[in-house]
């Protein structure tokens, strides 16, 4: 959603994010990192407030001009996630009730990120014309079953509107459920996979929000963004899948017909990614996956 990485973010950086880890409201479970994930191992710019998490980062976007009017803008929902996913090991997190959505008192203070009335509409589970998997709910980013390889505590945290937008519920129980899972297999696979992930404005303008009179609003994206890396001993050191899957008017169930080029991906989000990557290399990345039929693309993930 940004086109310019802010200067005083870089000053700043790092005194930020001890504040806005203590400004965390009431019910996250202590948070406590390992350094062993390295959730921006590959590089993403530019970041907003950046909150960081034992399973993720998350850059929440805050009052800024995300669309280039000259106007300051409140979207209420992450502008990316970005995570790291190992393989399973034997760590066994026993059953526990989800928590209450979480949010953070100062953010919500100023109107920029929602509490769970924004995304609880009234009146519209009365609509019995209306199937509930063409409603939005609280979709997830970061995957509570993603986060619950590392503790209990990471699995609870991901509960937060830091991590979260609305989702078409199709989207979520469908095709972004599937590729959810098959990430984690891939985990397997690998030993390690990272992934990024976020909203796609298409005319970089909200089309229809949630929220109501006296809520913080919240904009639905047009589409969900989700980047799965892995390290390979090819040119780039990196091997990664691209996708942009429809939030509002879903055109297939099989996410791989969704696969797209990095390039094209960070002209919708106005995102680099792979950011670490020297220029040369990362502009190959860019340019994998273009103009291809959907059996090839089907084919493309196959090989994953």
């Amino acid at each position: 959603m940004k086109t310019c990485l802010r200067p005083l973010a870089i000053i700043l950086l790092l005194p930020f994010i001890a504040t806005a880890q203590a400004s965390l409201s009431a019910g996250y479970k202590a948070i406590e990192t390992d350094s062993s994930y390295e959730h921006l191992a590959w590089g993403i710019e530019p970041h907003d407030k950046l909150y960081h998490f034992a399973a993720f980062v998350s850059s929440f976007d805050t009052e800024d001009d995300n669309n280039g009017d000259g106007s300051l803008d409140r979207w209420g929902i992450p502008e990316w996630v970005a995570y790291e996913v190992k393989k399973k090991g034997s760590l066994e997190v026993e059953h526990y009730n989800r928590p209450k959505w979480m949010t953070v008192d100062s953010l919500h203070e100023l109107n920029l990120i929602p509490k769970d009335a924004s995304y609880h509409v009234k009146g519209t589970r009365d609509l019995k014309e209306v199937k509930g998997s063409y409603r939005f709910v609280r979709g997830h980013l970061c995957p509570k079953e993603t986060a619950d390889r590392i503790s209990m505590a990471a699995g609870w945290n991901t509960h937060t509107f830091l991590n979260a937008l609305p989702q078409l519920q199709w989207q979520n129980n469908g095709p972004w459920k599937k590729l959810e899972a098959d990430i984690l297999k891939w985990a397997d696979t690998y030993e390690r996979v990272w992934v990024i992930t976020g909203p796609v404005f298409f005319s970089q303008n909200p089309s229809l929000w949630l929220g109501q009179e006296g809520e913080v609003k919240v904009a639905v994206p047009d589409a969900i963004f989700k980047i799965v890396i892995r390290a390979s001993e090819g040119a780039t050191g990196v091997e990664c899948l691209s996708f942009i899957i429809p939030n509002i008017l879903p055109k297939s169930k099989s996410y791989p017909e969704y696969l797209c080029s990095m390039g094209y991906l960070s002209e919708r989000t106005g995102l680099t990614f792979l950011s670490k990557l020297p220029l040369e290399l990362r502009n190959i990345e860019y340019s994998k996956y273009q103009d291809l039929s959907i059996n090839e693309k089907k084919a493309q993930v196959d090989t994953w």
